[in-house]
C-alpha cells in the first residue's frame, strides 16, 4: 500500500476518527497475511494502525450470512455479511467484482471512489 494512495488516506481518516470505518476479522487476517508475505517489516505499523482505526466487529448473525450468500463470491460472503449487519453504507474494496448486493442495501466501491464521496460530502457541508 502506498502512503499516497486512497486506501492509505482512508486508513488515516479512520485513525483520527474523521470517518467511521469497520473491518471484519476476515479482512483483518487477510491484510496481515498479505503484508507478512509482501512487506513483513511494515507489520508493526499495520498492527498499530488497525488497532487505532477500527473498532471490533460483533459476531455476524446467521441471517446476514445467508442473505449475503446471494450477493458475494463464496470466499467473500462473511465480509459482505459483516458490513451489512453493521448497516454500513459502503463496502470499500479493490475487489469489487466479487460483490453484487442491491445498491439500496450497500454500495461497493473502490478506495478512490470513497475519497470522491468524502470530498463531495465535505464540499456540500462547506456550502451549507
Amino acid at each position: 500500500m502506498s502512503s499516497r494512495g486512497a486506501s492509505y488516506a482512508l486508513l488515516r481518516l479512520a485513525e483520527v476518527d474523521l470517518i467511521d470505518a469497520r473491518i471484519s476479522p476476515e479482512v483483518r487476517e487477510e491484510t496481515i497475511r498479505n503484508l507478512r508475505a509482501k512487506a513483513p517489516a511494515a507489520l508493526p505499523f499495520l498492527n498499530v494502525l488497525l488497532s487505532e482505526a477500527f473498532p471490533g466487529v460483533a459476531e455476524v448473525p446467521d441471517e446476514a450470512i445467508r442473505a449475503a450468500a446471494q450477493s458475494a463470491h463464496p470466499k467473500d460472503v462473511l465480509i459482505l455479511a459483516a458490513a451489512t449487519a453493521q448497516a454500513c453504507r459502503y463496502l470499500v474494496t479493490l475487489n469489487e467484482r466479487d460483490f453484487w448486493p442491491d445498491s439500496d442495501l450497500i454500495q461497493v466501491i473502490r478506495p478512490g471512489e470513497m475519497i470522491k464521496v468524502i470530498r463531495e460530502q465535505v464540499d456540500r457541508a462547506g456550502q451549507a
